[in-house]
């Protein structure tokens, strides 16, 4: 259950658009169903993340997005933390989405550089937190007998919180029916 709806959000991720901008001159290219038209150094486009990779591993594109500030970690993990236990604080649109880029980026940048090392494992650490006090914050609401919003849930939590909810629930009803008979 949990992991096809992970997979249907990963297949949805790595063909999700994103803006790159060109490093060196990219000649059109052709492959199934996918045109991309030529783009001269500086330039930008926009195409699936499966392929931007391809074109930032060959050195020709570099993402138009940085990712997520050191600002908007200390921000975010600040929320995470300090937040009243039952309440979710809204995150930044496509976060899970903009991590990944982001240690993407930095793992590539930093690999010499202990710095940048040193700033990455910061990163994944903050991450880290985060990630647990969402995930003690999901258990709760979908532990809860009553249909809580999922309004602050990012994709890759809702499926979580769906999947666990009917899980919780289930389980709920087997042991009530245990007491009635």
């Amino acid at each position: 259950m949990l992991t096809s709806s992970i997979d249907a959000i990963s297949f949805e991720f790595v063909n999700k658009p994103v803006r790159l901008v060109a490093t060196r001159k990219i000649s059109r290219i052709e492959t199934a169903g996918l045109i991309v038209e030529e783009v001269e150094a500086g330039g930008d486009l926009s195409i699936n993340l499966w392929l931007a990779w391809e074109l930032m591993e060959a050195g020709l594109a570099r993402l138009a997005d940085d990712g997520i500030s050191g600002e908007e970690w200390t921000q975010i993990h600040y929320r995470e933390r300090f937040q009243p236990i039952g309440q979710l604080s809204p995150l930044p649109d496509s976060f899970y989405s903009r991590v990944h880029l982001t240690f993407n980026r930095e793992k590539k940048r930093g690999s010499n550089n202990s710095s940048r090392l040193s700033q990455l494992n910061r990163m994944q650490g903050m991450f880290r937190d985060i990630v647990e006090s969402r995930i003690v914050k999901i258990v709760r609401l979908a532990s809860a007998e009553a249909v809580s919003s999922s309004r602050s849930l990012q994709p890759e939590e809702a499926a979580l919180y769906r999947d666990l909810q009917a899980l919780i629930s289930s389980w709920r009803k087997a042991l009530r029916r245990l007491g009635e008979g």
